[in-house]
């Protein structure tokens, strides 16, 4: 019965350890900041040149964004930014110049001399009259 006892004493004391030792614990995260982003994304549309030929839009301007990676770390090319978030990347810079369509002209790698992986987006802004 000792031994019964003591164990449920050490295990006890040991969860209020765990427990006492968590209470100022946290945790920081971009969650919030990436699922936001994504909202916004959310409202700008993808066109082609001939589709808004055929709308009322009115161009802003040229986005673009780059990622150079100068490391040969194989571990470091493992993170390379994806097509897709780069693409996100220039939807927030339409949102930011207040539009809402975007034509993505080129997406891809490209050769550069200081850089080992140099990824670049370019794209153009548009805003687009959806009210008919």
């Amino acid at each position: 019965m000792n031994k019964v006892f003591f164990t449920a004493l050490g295990t006890s004391v040991l969860a209020i350890l765990l427990v006492s030792g968590c209470a100022n614990l946290s945790i920081k995260t971009n969650a919030g900041e990436v699922a936001l982003d994504s909202v916004k994304v959310g409202k700008v549309d993808t066109y082609t040149l001939e589709e808004l030929s055929r709308l009322r839009a009115q161009f802003i301007g040229d986005v673009t964004t780059s990622y150079c990676e100068n490391s040969l770390d194989p571990a470091k090319l493992d993170y390379l930014p994806s097509l897709s978030s780069m693409e996100k990347t220039l939807k927030l810079q339409v949102l930011q110049r207040g539009g809402n369509g975007i034509v993505v002209k080129q997406c891809g790698r490209v050769a550069d001399l200081s850089c080992n992986v140099y990824i670049e987006c370019n794209g153009e802004a548009y805003s687009v009259n959806r009210d008919f």
